[in-house]
């Protein structure tokens, strides 16, 4: 768990549009526009506007929330100092990525040339 680094910019998630999702059995890889892309090998969790949150360690299990996310925007982003990361999309979800793992990485955020490894 090496966490997200101290006083990160992730503005760059802002009004990202979600174009592809691609599932595999030990990776999840989410395609946003303009270049911004997360490959996720950690658990994740979805938060429902309504308050209601499920934790997901099969990606296959996790499938029909995050294909229900294709084509929407982020309205918000945040990281905390445990390697969390959090996208909320237009609608009121909120999709957290954990950082789980302290032989490993936990997910690749790539934005353009640019690599945040967590």
């Amino acid at each position: 768990m090496n966490g997200l680094p101290s006083g990160i910019d992730l503005s760059f998630f802002h009004k990202k549009t979600l174009l592809q999702v691609c599932i595999g059995a030990n990776d999840l890889i989410l395609n946003f526009d303009e270049f911004v892309k997360i490959t996720i090998t950690s658990h994740i969790g979805w938060t429902e506007s309504w308050g209601t949150h499920d934790t997901y360690e099969s990606f296959r299990n996790s499938a029909s929330v995050i294909v229900n996310l294709l084509g929407k925007k982020i309205t918000s982003v945040t990281g905390d100092d445990k390697g969390t990361l959090s996208l909320t999309f237009d609608g009121g979800g909120c999709l957290s990525v954990y950082d789980d793992s302290k032989q490993y990485e936990s997910y690749v955020i790539k934005n353009g040339d640019k690599l945040i490894v967590v």
